[in-house]
């Protein structure tokens, strides 16, 4: 009889995990190629983690291309454009999707990918309505839900760009979860873009009074990323720092840090406090 893995989850503490687009695809390849690799490995290291999970995906190369090319990081773009970029948009972000969750499935992980173009509407950009009942009825019932950053429509603008950030800080506030891991590819934020800058430092925490001069001294993305970037992700996690609310964001192509961090082990991370 073959041996067959039993994922058995603990329903006492919900942890939302962003895998950044810059680790899980190749993001400067045209046309987009998942890092498989890296997708492999950081689905390992989710293995052993048997709390409620919900993994949020960055678009990378497969959402940040396309929505460049059809005018969504323009809010001038015509009607016509932004709706031609639709099925390119989801066609790719499905793709991607589609590996992480083949992924978790083959070392046993019971996956499922829950799309937001299906169900989430916005309002000039901003989130007007989200219903999460089929996600957590997902969670209750044992699974671990993956979501994306995706075009939804847009009651003013006919499409938007939900990016995974705001997904991560939504669900965190809507759900209220435990534990928030922003995984990106560089040691948390800097105070300057580490790609350009050697020498840019680390900062390990970032509340309320030093926000302003730190974001400040931020470095821009030197990928293409329609959804704001650094400065726009610690914005919208400060809104939801608290007491009894871990946020980190951390480099999550150093191979073990995800799995350090599930395990509540110091890793080069900023920590974002209230």
């Amino acid at each position: 009889m073959p041996h067959v893995l039993i994922y058995v989850i603990q329903l006492t503490h919900l942890t939302i995990v962003k895998l950044g687009g810059s680790v899980i695809t190749h993001k400067e390849s045209s046309p987009p190629r998942i890092n498989i690799a890296n997708l492999n490995r950081i689905t390992k290291e989710l293995q052993t983690y048997r709390g409620e999970l919900i993994i949020v995906l960055g678009g990378g190369a497969h959402g940040h291309q396309a929505a460049q090319l059809y005018g969504y990081a323009d809010s001038n773009s015509p009607k016509e454009l932004l709706l031609r970029g639709i099925p390119p948009i989801r066609h790719n972000m499905s793709k991607l999707a589609l590996s992480v969750e083949t992924s978790l499935n083959k070392i046993g992980i019971p996956a499922i990918v829950i799309p937001p173009f299906c169900f989430v509407t916005l309002k000039n950009g901003i989130i007007q309505d989200f219903p999460t009942d089929t996600i957590k009825r997902s969670l209750d019932n044992g699974l671990v839900v993956i979501t994306h950053g995706d075009v939804c429509f847009d009651e003013e603008r006919t499409a938007s760009i939900l990016s995974g950030d705001t997904i991560a800080v939504f669900l965190a506030k809507q759900m209220n979860a435990k534990s928030i891991f922003i995984g990106t590819d560089v040691d948390g934020v800097l105070d300057d873009n580490p790609k350009l800058n050697p020498a840019a430092k680390h900062i390990p925490i970032i509340n309320r009074e030093n926000k302003e001069i730190i974001l400040s001294k931020t470095g821009p993305s030197t990928n293409t990323d329609v959804t704001g970037g650094m400065m726009k992700k610690v914005n919208e996690l400060l809104e939801i720092a608290g007491i009894d609310r871990e946020i980190i964001i951390f480099n999550l192509t150093i191979p073990d840090h995800l799995k350090l961090l599930l395990q509540s082990e110091p890793i080069t991370c900023t920590r974002i406090q209230s």
